[in-house]
């Protein structure tokens, strides 16, 4: 491990074509980013494979982008205007599927971009909050450049690496990035509510990110006896384990202990998962992978939508014909929940979106985009209550998901329904 003391002489000297892979979700090393974004101009045709920045994306700006080839799985909040925008390309997969495009070689991983821990007592540093894939971009020996950084935590589970696995490292100057708490309003706290009553005690969470996910675990914690396989932690579980809402108790998979890709929450969060053996984090082949979700007694899969269209299908991805997100965990987790005993995958949404107050419950998703089928969903939930959905007929489900939507567009909606239910019998 050599330090690099000047990272634009080396970025400057991949040929067009090189892959750089960047560390996923809030672990991405943010002067290396800062760094490809300066240097883009002498990197033309070089591919920038992203994941799931939560922070500043420098080079996916207009002036770096027109020079580099950018791809992600998940664009996060940092890629979200550039997909949009097209200046990053979508590789629509679900999480479970990235690592074994790696094993495959369908992608190269030329140079990867790390942000890791300290070196502890036996000369290993830990990849910290983010596990993802970066084992299988790993496992293709590619050049590695970590950025060091003191405030990333040793994370426990399968994240450390010896220091002779990195080629150059760099000292970081800027914390990990933190995730600040998602203002909630009185219609995530409805929905949250609503949510909560369908977990039982003994459930095993898989929650996300932001202000809904957040409300959700605070209606948890008169539940004693609570799991966690996710694919992301926040400071929100950290307060249910410390609770003791949240024991793993009843796991037959990793008792005892938390299971996660991913973290993203305040520093303070960071500081309590480093060493902390109650939380594991492992490749998302691992915590997505179907199998090994469908093994888990009362996997209790709880996401956020877009749309939910009156078949149940659900649309996670586009609003407005704009490119929002991507499929990420969703199916994996979905599918899971459903083939698991005692299982439940349940989606939330708001009833209505945007100025116009437009109907989330919809006769056709936007763009024809649909990233779950309704077999996948047990429930459907916004602030005006539950749609059961499994074991129904179209006809049930559609007049379910009328009942839970906006008062003013039910009216509409109820004459669709009748209308597609008629062609479809």
């Amino acid at each position: 491990m050599k330090r690099l003391e000047d990272p634009g002489s080396l970025l400057a000297s991949f040929a067009p074509g090189t892959t750089v892979v960047l560390h996923s979700g809030f672990a991405e090393p943010r002067a290396l980013a800062l760094a490809l974004a300066q240097h883009a101009p002498s990197m033309r045709g070089v591919r920038i494979v992203s994941m799931m920045p939560m922070g500043a994306a420098p080079y996916a700006e207009l002036g770096p982008a027109s020079y580099l080839d950018l791809y992600t799985f998940f664009p996060g909040r940092g890629l979200r205007h550039a997909l949009d925008a097209g200046r990053a390309r979508a590789l629509r997969y679900p999480l479970s599927a990235i690592p074994g495009l790696f094993d495959a070689s369908k992608w190269r991983a030329d140079a990867l971009l790390l942000q890791v821990s300290r070196p502890d007592e036996n000369g290993h540093v830990s990849l910290g909050i983010s596990v993802d894939y970066m084992r299988a971009a790993l496992a293709q020996r590619p050049l590695v450049i970590a950025e060091i950084n003191p405030l990333m935590p040793h994370t426990c589970g399968d994240t450390r690496l010896p220091v002779s696995a990195i080629d150059w490292f760099i000292e970081a100057v800027d914390a990990p990035q933190n995730a600040m708490p998602a203002p909630a309003d009185a219609v995530d706290e409805q929905i949250a509510r609503n949510v909560a009553g369908l977990v039982d005690d003994g459930a095993v969470l898989q929650l996300g990110i932001g202000s809904l996910p957040d409300r959700v675990a605070a209606n948890l914690g008169h539940l004693p006896r609570l799991g966690l396989h996710s694919g992301i932690v926040t400071d929100a579980l950290r307060f249910l384990m410390e609770d003791g809402a949240l024991d793993n108790s009843t796991k037959r998979f990793k008792p005892g202990v938390c299971v996660t890709s991913m973290a993203g929450g305040s520093q303070s969060f960071y500081d309590f998962l480093h060493r902390n053996a109650l939380v594991e984090f492992h490749p998302c082949s691992m915590t997505h992978g179907v199998q090994v979700l469908a093994g888990i007694d009362g996997l209790c899969a709880i996401n956020s939508a877009l749309q939910v269209d009156l078949r149940g299908n659900v649309n996670a991805e586009t609003a407005g014909g704009r490119q929002i997100s991507l499929p990420g965990g969703l199916p994996d987790f979905a599918t899971g929940a459903r083939r698991a005993r005692g299982g439940r995958s349940i989606l939330a949404l708001r009833s209505t979106a945007g100025k116009k107050a437009a109907s989330n419950i919809v006769m056709n998703l936007d763009g024809g985009t649909q990233t779950l089928v309704a077999n996948q969903v047990d429930y459907v939930v916004t602030e005006y209550g539950v749609a059961s959905l499994h074991g129904g007929d179209a006809a049930a489900r559609a007049a379910a998901l009328v009942a839970i939507a906006h008062p003013d567009h039910r009216e509409s909606l109820a004459g669709q329904a009748r209308a597609l239910t008629a062609n479809e019998m």
